[in-house]
């Protein structure tokens, strides 16, 4: 784990100097977790007024997010957090049931760190290169859900279902050539879904 570690060392120093130079750190909504988050390279126009920062990670699975999270997050005090991760640790073979249960772990975190703030999970999304994992994302998604019925000012943001096509797999227009990762398009429904979601 810790050869694994060292590959993820200097994105997180460079998050770290990220937080340490952010400008404005009042009212921050902070997105957090793996390249589909990282990627999104328009996301503070894109949730404009808001005030977001980006402390996504490539790669991350919800080990590592709750691996860095103290690291990261003692350095600020979001208003409101955003979660997406999971999307590895299927591929990577953990099964949903366990799956849910880092996100607990994930969740305890937060709570623990930020007793009174909002926290949301984006949905798993659906990929054309993973379409074999539909059916562990889809019960990912629903074992967290109601997970989050147990948590306190926590809710989710369902992005997954405007991913789909009408034979109810990934819109392969929405991702870049690996199939994996989302293009500009892809990120114009998180855009739409997330803007709804926070009523902007």
């Amino acid at each position: 784990m810790e050869l694994i570690n060292m590959e993820f060392e200097s994105e997180i120093a460079d998050l770290e100097k990220k937080i340490i130079d952010y400008p404005n750190k009042e009212d921050l909504i902070v997105f957090y977790g793996s390249s589909s988050i990282r990627l999104w390279d328009t996301l503070h126009d894109d949730m404009l007024p808001l005030n977001v920062l980006n402390l996504g990670f490539g790669g991350s699975s919800f080990s590592w997010c709750i691996y860095y999270f103290d690291r990261l997050f003692t350095k600020i005090k979001p208003k409101h957090i955003v979660i997406y991760v999971g999307d590895n640790d299927l591929a990577n073979g953990i099964p949903p049931e366990k799956v849910v249960k880092k996100f607990r772990m994930l969740a305890n975190l937060i709570r623990t760190a930020y007793p009174k703030i909002p926290m949301d999970f984006i949905t798993i999304k659906p990929s054309p290169i993973r379409t074999y994992l539909l059916p562990e994302i889809k019960l990912t998604n629903s074992l967290i859900r109601k997970e989050l019925m147990n948590v306190e000012r926590a809710s989710l943001i369902n992005i997954f279902d405007s991913m789909l096509n009408e034979k109810g797999v990934a819109r392969p227009e929405l991702y870049l050539e690996d199939e994996l990762h989302m293009n500009a398009k892809g990120y114009k429904i998180w855009k739409g879904v997330v803007r709804k979601h926070f009523g902007i």
